[in-house]
């Protein structure tokens, strides 16, 4: 009588062996799957994230922790699917269990469609209303914050797979057997179904080499001919264009000029960079306000000139800056049909000087270059600077 009541051992004669390896291989097929669809779709939003803000790369720690959690929850998803398809068999041992094995799919696939619902919603919120906005800065990293709910989530769905099987089946052997072979096939998938970021990485500075190339010839030269060294930071913040720390280092370097105090030679070359490269500060005026200006006025590194002497480092890293920005300001318009043939500062520079460049500032800068040209002290650094173009209103 009390055998009756007593729970089976599962096995593959319970569940039945064309049902048994059915289940394996969907399972294995649809942890292969779900990974690479997680992986691509990882890329695929770090993608659009360019569409408005700068790319989104993650560290090497940050990549190789979310290569685990997607393979993990891959894996665990696809067990979900064989133990779905083994509790399909129709062997009941006793009357409930039938009620428990249609229990079990049930719990299963709520949990299978509900994990991979919150990841698609959270996966895609997060890239657009996030890390897709400008003035991002990594103020919200998931990996450093929330790695223990990245390693709880695969355990939580392991553990819910076998949760109703064990009212119908003494299954701990199983259970135990299963969680090492999740282990492998994890490790397998990580392995076989990542993908390389680096190869957006490459495309993304494809698309700013130019401006990469210059700003590390400029840290070089600080280097070699001046003996500045700027630390990391410094450098990767240069080579970001909508993130809130470049939009605060080009402000702070316009504030610098803006001082009756001599700036020292390391702001000066960040300054020259910043312009070269047109980084952005997140601030728009009127059209025609001079505020528009992102970088340190003409009248301002005239009175910085004046501080120091005419065969001074500061004085010809100053006379570049100058001519950088009347390079700037003659920078042609790019009819839209020509893009192709262009570099995507270039496309900025042509779009933006619309809109940054009041005419007010045209006159400043041609006051200053004349001035410059016609005193003679500074004449013979100063010959070469180019022409001012008049720009069509």
């Amino acid at each position: 009588m009390t055998g009756k009541f007593r729970k089976e051992e599962i096995s593959i004669q319970k569940i039945g062996k064309q049902r048994f390896w059915i289940g394996i291989i969907s399972g294995l097929f649809s942890a292969i799957v779900i990974s690479l669809t997680f992986n691509y779709f990882r890329e695929l939003f770090r993608f659009f994230t360019t569409l408005s803000a700068d790319l989104f790369i993650l560290e090497k720690s940050e990549l190789l922790f979310y290569n685990y959690f997607f393979s993990s929850l891959a894996t665990v998803l696809g067990l979900s699917v064989t133990i779905a398809i083994w509790m399909t068999n129709n062997n009941h041992k006793r009357k409930k269990d039938k009620i428990y094995k249609q229990l079990s799919r049930t719990n299963i696939f709520f949990t299978f469609w509900l994990i991979l619902m919150m990841i698609a919603r959270f996966g895609s919120i997060v890239p657009f209303i996030l890390y897709g906005m400008p003035g991002y800065d990594n103020q919200l990293n998931l990996f450093e914050q929330y790695w223990l709910l990245f390693v709880l989530i695969p355990i939580v769905v392991f553990a819910q797979n076998w949760f109703i099987v064990r009212l119908i089946y003494r299954s701990e052997k199983w259970i135990l057997f299963s969680f090492v072979i999740c282990f492998v096939i994890t490790f397998t998938l990580k392995t076989t179904t990542s993908v390389n970021q680096e190869i957006l990485n490459n495309v993304y500075y494809k698309k700013f080499e130019s401006d990469f190339n210059y700003v590390d010839q400029q840290i070089n030269k600080a280097k070699v001919v001046y003996g500045i060294e700027f630390n990391e930071n410094t450098i990767k913040t240069l080579k970001k264009w909508h993130t809130e720390s470049s939009f605060k280092q080009v402000i702070s370097l316009k504030s610098a000029f803006s001082k009756d105090k001599k700036v020292s030679l390391d702001t000066i070359i960040l300054q020259k960079i910043a312009i070269k490269n047109f980084k952005e500060n997140g601030k728009y005026f009127n059209r025609n306000s001079i505020d528009n200006w992102r970088y340190a006025f003409p009248k301002d590194i005239l009175r910085q000139l004046e501080f120091y002497d005419v065969n001074s480092n500061e004085s010809k890293e100053l006379l570049e800056i100058i001519k950088e920005q009347i390079d700037l300001v003659n920078t042609p318009e790019i009819d839209w049909k020509e893009y192709d043939k262009h570099t995507d500062t270039e496309i900025r520079k042509s779009f933006g000087i619309k809109y940054n460049v009041p005419k007010q500032l045209n006159e400043q800068l041609e006051k200053v270059r004349e001035s410059l040209m016609n005193d003679k002290k500074y004449y013979e650094i100063s010959k070469d600077l180019p022409e001012l173009k008049q720009r069509d209103e």
